[in-house]
């Protein structure tokens, strides 16, 4: 059986959840999966976003504080006391790696690597992963190759997508960032309308999507049944189905359907459903993608804190090691 792990907005207050969540597939609050008693002095859980396992099994999340950004490093299984332990530290905004500021997720590539979209400075960085042979785990990689052109001196360290204010076709205000199975990097530019798709290597831009439908996208999820990408448009409160062949956008789940209010985290369930956390109406929503009906209760409802990002993690991570 699997689990869902939910972060959520976080704050200075007492109600919010600087944590990430568990709940039973079903809904049940299971409570805290990240220890917090034996971090390091000067390292505080606040205000996470995305979160992924990485290559090496272990859990990695956006530590998003203005002041703290970081990503930290967690073991990928459970220990006895239900709770993931932390290791470290693994990325951190530092004076030789300004770019890293207010992420907002964590994405390791096909080649193992960490690509963290940042929403103060609107770049897409790249670090070397945990794995790593020819870099430190953790350090900033060297700028891509279609990068290659431009004026390094006008790039932060580490920088694979760069901003509208370092690169004139840069983004405006990043968000989601996605791999997906067609092998290329979606990234989601809330301010510009857009969801731009880069080589994963290379840094090329391939392709840019526009629409009126695609109104401040800010997550994404892969749909393999019809080989394209759901997107969530704060602004609508609906979520589009976006064909990248085709380069169409179509209305999956309409305005304000269930009560969905500010789409924030999707994900699919394990019976083939959509999950999709309602961010200003505190709930999680699921519906049928064949229809976009919704259920008839929301799986979590009247929730303390915004939910922001959602993953159904399989039993072999939840369990305790």
């Amino acid at each position: 059986m699997a689990i869902w792990y939910c972060s959520f907005h976080g704050g200075d207050d007492a109600g919010e959840w600087n944590n990430i969540h568990a709940f039973s597939e079903d809904g049940e609050h299971l409570g805290k999966v990240l220890a917090s008693h034996d971090l390091p002095h000067g390292v505080g859980l606040r205000e996470l976003r995305g979160f992924a396992f990485g290559p090496d099994g272990d859990l990695y999340v956006a530590n998003a504080w203005q002041d703290r950004s970081q990503v930290l490093r967690f073991g990928g299984t459970r220990g006895a006391d239900g709770r993931h332990p932390f290791r470290e530290v693994f990325v951190e905004r530092q004076r030789d790696n300004p770019g890293l500021a207010h992420p907002f997720h964590v994405a390791f590539g096909p080649d193992h690597n960490l690509f963290i979209p940042s929403q103060d400075t609107n770049v897409v960085g790249r670090y070397h992963g945990p794995m790593s042979s020819v870099g430190k785990p953790g350090s900033p990689m060297a700028h891509p190759p279609a990068l290659a052109e431009v004026d390094h001196d006008n790039l932060l360290a580490g920088t694979f997508v760069p901003a509208a204010k370092h690169v004139k076709t840069g983004l405006h205000a990043v968000r989601h960032v996605l791999f997906a199975p067609d092998g290329l990097l979606y990234v989601c530019d809330r301010e510009a309308d857009a969801v731009h798709a880069y080589h994963p290597t290379s840094g090329a831009l391939q392709r840019s999507y526009r629409h009126d439908r695609l109104a401040a996208p800010v997550h994404l999820l892969w749909w393999p049944e019809r080989q394209g990408l759901l997107v969530g448009s704060r602004d609508r409160d609906a979520v589009m189905h976006l064909d990248p062949a085709s380069g169409e956008v179509e209305i999956l789940i309409p305005k304000g359907t269930g009560g969905l209010d500010a789409p924030a985290g999707l994900a699919w369930t394990s019976d083939g459903r959509l999950a999709v956390a309602s961010r200003m109406g505190r709930a999680i929503l699921t519906f049928r993608p064949d229809s976009a009906h919704p259920d008839p209760r929301p799986l979590v409802q009247e929730l303390r804190d915004h939910p922001e990002f959602l993953m159904l993690v399989p039993d072999a991570a939840a369990r305790p090691a």
